[in-house]
């Protein structure tokens, strides 16, 4: 195994964007379902068309709301990032198993034990 690389690396937490445009979309029709339920009923359109319509109004809308906030959250956690010192280390080389297939596993020089231990067997066996 090779001696590990040290380097700097700057660690922070950034908002999903995605997450925050579906949920703002998902206000935008809640919205207007309440919006469409709160107002009286003009009798020109059904409950359903007046929903849908405002839908197409609100949901875009609140899904670009939502991205400004998820824009603005990613700013701040920006300044908040903090620069540490990390070190990569390489995993272990698979190890060929009886069949010729490449496996995980212990190193040829390990031990490995297939059962429980004695003391892990209950008293009486």
């Amino acid at each position: 195994m090779s001696d590990p690389q040290r380097r700097t690396v700057r660690v922070r937490r950034s908002p999903r964007i995605g997450v925050f445009l579906l949920l703002g979309a998902a206000l935008g029709v809640l919205g207007a379902i309440v919006a469409v339920n709160v107002t009286p009923d003009s009798g020109d359109i059904s409950t359903g068309q007046a929903i849908g319509f405002l839908s197409l109004l609100l949901a875009p809308l609140g899904a670009l709301l939502a991205g400004v906030v998820a824009i603005v959250l990613d700013r701040i956690a920006e300044r908040r990032a903090r620069t540490v010192e990390a070190e990569r280390i390489e995993p272990p080389a698979p190890v060929a198993a009886q069949d010729g297939a490449m496996q995980d596993g212990p190193a040829q020089d390990e031990a490995v034990l297939d059962g429980p231990s004695e003391s892990d067997r209950p008293i009486g066996d």
